[in-house]
């Protein structure tokens, strides 16, 4: 800057400030950036009283997030005793920044505490009671005291310090740090402190500028940055005076600028020093430019001269209700209302006690909630009566005052109709909410509300949207993986299919194949084919010696033979059954139905029996045959067997009444069957007596037969009216059985003649 442009620079301002005495928003033009506004400062009321020493409270409550970012976790239990700087709570899950502990003691809880916030919510709260002892561990970051050279070192050795932003913002101060050398531009030193009552930056500045220009120095140096800037507004005399002294020979330049609010926000400093306009939703590091609160550089320097953590930091207590209010170096977890009762309140603090200046600050739901590391005022202004809302009378004194150049009459608008797509587009978030709008409002309307409930409304909506698109996706998604699970399963069963058809498709081809070509073989050749294998099964069985193997004829006898004794064996098991069941003593109903069919039996019998006699004549003939074959032997066996079955019959001893009792009862039966009974009996004699004359030998069989039969014959003597009856039933018993024999007989012979017809057929087949 030339002496020509400086001396007009200086003649402008007085000019303006003598045109402000007449109309005061003329001090407008002393700055660069658009509106601001000039309420009373009160800055005094602080600064007349000197500074306090550290005050050691009896009790420290310090919260595990004093922080933007994600909560820290206890490093210690309950019960255990602690010693200043040492760590207390850490965590490597996001941003975040370590606690230490403020002074020695005990930790007597981890419970739930209301938290210095604008919620008013609990959260996670390390209790330590002090023992007054102050026991410190030295050098506890366990540095050499040499200055970091580059920006990695720097970053871990902020970030082990816990230091965070302590103008207030609370943004981790090694998350602000760039990776690279050469990418900042500027580096700025904030000592505007634009806000009223707080003067802790001024103390801060007017006590120890040597910590604040050597932190600064530290910065520039680890990040290879050659312009150092420091603005401090123009109503710190003493403070501007102590920092140009020391900075006097270094690389960092005092500017001295208005004393306008909000000079203390990083975008209007930034303007007023660099002549740089910050773009919206643009970080100040990428632009080139890294600003930082002096308090922030005085607590670099401590952590790397001496390894000390931030465990405490100036606050300004101050306000209409204390008497004595002043800046005090207060440890971290102590107690507002602690603190401000040392400065004397006027009326007994039943009032919330505010974290801040009166244009930005929160009112605290508890006035015991601890001092964090952006706490900078503890401001104890008892209420004022509250003058009601008047209707917005569109002066645009709001849009004039707005530093941001935003227009907050119609945000308000919006937002008072839940417009809140409207307010968005309105560039709500670009506000700053320095309440410079609310305190030039002729209305009383509190305009930052109405742009803080928007905000927090406008990020609820955009929440539950992005949650709805996550849903939505995530439905998407699994409508996509059905779809191609069963698209996977048809293709599956398609190839199944396909490969199953393709398997069948081949097999007949197969089969196809193979019957034409067994079509195409010449039956010369097939019948070739055979006779060679008759030959060769020929030849192997004379080479190894064995039985001839049977023919099919011989086969097929063996074959009859078996199923004659199989039904033969059958025939006596029935017979044994029956003989069984006839000694058991029948139901008087089974035995009547039994006897009923007997009766019917004995008439097929008798039946069958005349058609016998006439059958049994050319049997002898046959066996005259000289060369009998198997089936006539077996036939002549057969008949041989029913012979002396007869033979047996007719030599059991019957009375003499028999016959003639026959005629006697004849007219006593009701059936009127009597003469066919008289046939059956005299055919039945005839069989009897042709059976004796055939086989004259047997003659033990039947003397064996009368021994057996005599009980039986002996129960007509008894009952000459049973007589008839039981005659009957032997005989058609007899029959029966003689009926069933025949039976099985022709059956076996007809067996046995299909047998050998078919092995007669067979051989004669083979010798074609």
């Amino acid at each position: 800057m030339t002496a020509e442009t400086l001396n007009f620079t200086t003649l402008k301002n007085a000019s303006l400030r003598l045109l402000a005495k007449l109309y005061p928003m003329a001090k407008r033009g002393l700055y660069r950036f658009h509106g601001g506004v000039f309420p009373r400062y009160n800055k005094s009321m602080s600064l007349r009283h000197p500074l306090k020493p550290v005050y050691i409270p009896k009790t420290l409550v310090l919260p595990l997030q004093q922080h933007v970012g994600v909560v820290t976790e206890a490093q210690v239990q309950v019960g255990d005793r602690i010693l200043k700087n040492q760590l207390l709570a850490d965590t490597e899950k996001g941003l975040a920044a370590p606690i230490h502990a403020p002074t020695s003691g005990t930790i007597t809880a981890i419970e739930d505490r209301v938290l210095p916030h604008a919620s008013g919510l609990n959260g996670q709260c390390l209790v330590i009671e002090t023992d007054g002892q102050d026991e410190a561990i030295d050098n506890a970051l366990q540095v050499d005291g040499s200055r970091p050279q580059t920006p990695d070192e720097l970053k871990a050795l902020v970030h082990r310090a816990g230091i965070v932003g302590m103008g207030g913002a609370g943004f981790p101060t090694f998350a602000k740090i760039p990776s690279q050398r050469g990418q900042i531009q500027y580096l700025l030193i904030n000592g505007a402190e634009c806000e009223p009552f707080i003067t802790c930056d001024d103390v801060l500045m007017q006590t120890q500028p040597q910590n604040i220009i050597q932190g600064a120095l530290m910065v520039a140096e680890a990040l290879g940055v050659e312009q150092i800037i420091c603005g401090i507004e123009d109503n710190k005399a003493q403070a501007i005076q102590a920092m140009q002294k020391v900075a006097n020979g270094t690389d960092v330049q005092i500017e001295t600028v208005a004393t306008v609010y909000p000079m203390g926000s990083q975008v209007q400093l930034t303007q007023e020093l660099t002549g740089v306009e910050l773009p919206a939703n643009t970080h100040a590091v990428d632009a080139g430019i890294l600003m930082m609160n002096v308090a922030t550089f005085a607590a670099i320097h401590d952590a790397v001269t001496h390894g000390n953590p931030l465990i405490s930091r100036l606050v300004t207590v101050s306000g209409e209700g204390l008497q004595d209010p002043f800046n005090i170096e207060a440890l971290l977890g102590s107690s507002f209302e602690e603190l401000a009762q040392l400065a004397k309140p006027k009326h007994p603090l039943d009032y919330p006690l505010i974290q801040g200046g009166p244009m930005m600050g929160i009112a605290m739901k508890s006035n015991q909630v601890p001092v964090i590391k952006t706490t900078n005022c503890i401001l104890a202004n008892p209420p004022q009566p509250m003058e009601e809302a008047l209707p917005c009378i569109r002066c645009g004194e709001c849009m004039d005052a707005c530093p941001v150049n935003l227009l907050p009459q119609q945000m308000y608008w919006h937002s008072r109709s839940h417009e809140f797509d409207k307010v968005e587009k309105l560039k709500v978030f670009d506000c700053i909410e320095c309440g410079c709008c609310s305190f030039v409002c002729p209305s009383q309307i509190p305009l930052v509300q109405y742009y803080r409930f928007a905000k927090s409304e406008i990020k609820k909506i955009k929440q539950e949207e992005q949650a709805a698109e996550l849903a939505k996706q995530r439905h998407e998604f699994k409508l996509a993986r059905l779809e191609r699970e069963k698209q996977e399963r048809d293709a599956r069963l398609k190839a199944k299919k396909e490969a199953v058809k393709k398997k069948a498709a081949a097999e007949q081809a197969e089969a196809n194949a193979s019957s034409a070509s067994v079509a195409k073989k010449p039956a010369s050749a097939v019948a070739a084919a055979q006779a060679a294998a008759r030959a060769r099964q020929k030849s192997a069985e004379k080479d190894s010696g064995a039985a001839p193997k049977l023919s099919a004829r011989e086969k097929a006898i063996a074959a009859a033979k078996k199923r004659t004794e199989a039904a033969e064996k059958q025939a006596e098991s029935q017979s044994a059954e029956s003989k069984k069941k006839s000694d058991s003593k029948p139901d008087p109903k089974a035995a009547a139905m039994a006897a009923a069919k007997k009766r019917a039996a004995a008439k097929a019998a008798a039946q069958n029996s005349s058609n016998s006699t006439s059958d049994s004549a050319p049997k002898p003939e046959a066996q005259t045959d000289t060369q009998p074959s198997a089936v006539d032997k077996r036939k002549a066996a057969m008949e041989a067997a029913q012979k002396r079955a007869q033979a047996k019959k007719a030599h059991e001893p019957k009375p003499k009444t028999e016959t003639s009792d026959a005629p006697k009862n004849t007219p006593k039966t009701n059936d009127g069957q009597a003469p066919v009974q008289d046939k059956r009996q005299a055919a039945m004699a005839a069989a009897k007596k042709r059976a004796q004359a055939k086989q004259p030998t047997q003659k033990a069989e039947p003397q064996k037969t009368e021994q057996a039969e005599k009980p039986v014959a002996e129960t007509p003597k008894n009952d000459t009216t049973e007589a008839p009856d039981a005659k009957r039933k032997a005989a058609m018993a007899a029959a029966k059985a003689k009926a069933a024999a025949r039976a099985a007989k022709k059956r076996q012979a007809d067996d046995a003649h299909d047998a050998s017809s078919s092995a007669t057929h067979q051989t004669d087949k083979d010798g074609h």
